[in-house]
């Protein structure tokens, strides 16, 4: 089977959370709660800008 280097990463990461958590799944958990919050994984507030684009009327071709 290959070794998909994406899926080594993930993981390597999540023993790493694991390991700081001391194996504690309530820790670690809470862990992940806050880097999704304040980390890579956070949603910024505004996802769809407020400028007006133009769009161009089609011709009615009946």
């Amino acid at each position: 089977m290959r070794k998909d280097p994406i899926v080594q990463e993930a993981r390597k990461a999540g023993e790493e959370l694991a390991r700081q958590a001391n194996y504690n799944f309530h820790v670690f958990f809470q862990k992940l709660r806050k880097n999704e919050k304040e980390g890579f994984f956070a949603v910024p507030k505004r996802v769809v800008s407020k400028k007006r684009v133009k769009v161009p009327q089609m011709p009615d071709v009946r």
